[in-house]
């Protein structure tokens, strides 16, 4: 592993298994599947950074999203889950965005863009950066789907129904994980690529 990515996994593993310990006797089995996944997403991060050598900023950014995201589930302000607070009241009912929800989903899939785009330039080759940013946008939103199953898998393995909403949010999630990996394409290939961060 790479010296400057010990202390990102390490962060995260930290907070991994603190959260763990603190939701396990909770029994918040969505938020303990999330966990587990992550943890897994992560090894897998290590793993193959030997192979395509990610963007600590992109590693940084998605040790983040992980405090984020589980904060996101287990957190309650005035009786209301911290995922379910509207920050910035720009469109009312049924949307309500911008919710905590969204503004993570946005965050999360800059991130994911940020990090695809590494593996798909080592084996794109390309003259333009407008197939990486394509490409990397579609990739990232095709974890987002993914994602989306897992949260499908949480409704029926972990009774997460009311957590994770209903269809509205399903579609929002999309929407804002599209967002997020327009954004973090764009930027990874016009600013970090270019200054080789």
């Amino acid at each position: 592993m790479r010296k400057e990515l010990k202390f990102p996994v390490y962060f995260v593993y930290l907070f991994l298994i603190s959260l763990l310990i603190y939701i396990i006797p909770k029994g918040n089995y969505e938020f303990i599947g999330y966990a587990v996944v992550i943890g897994f997403l992560f090894y897998f991060l290590t793993i193959t950074d030997k192979l395509y050598k990610y963007s600590i900023f992109g590693i940084w950014l998605f040790a983040i999203w992980v405090v984020l995201h589980l904060f996101g589930g287990i957190l309650y302000f005035g009786g209301t889950r911290l995922y379910d607070i509207v920050l910035i009241n720009l469109l009312g009912p049924p949307y309500d965005i911008l919710k905590y929800d969204q503004f993570v989903h946005t965050y999360c899939y800059f991130a994911i863009a940020i990090l695809l785009y590494y593996p798909l330039k080592k084996y794109m080759k390309v003259s333009s950066k407008i197939p990486l940013i394509v490409f990397a946008i579609l990739s990232a939103i095709g974890i987002g789907l993914l994602n989306e199953v897992i949260e499908f898998g949480m409704v029926i393995f972990a009774d997460a129904a009311d957590a994770v909403g209903g269809y509205y949010n399903t579609a929002l999630d999309l929407v804002f994980n599209l967002i997020g990996a327009i954004i973090g394409a764009v930027f990874v290939s016009r600013v970090l690529d270019e200054k080789n961060i």
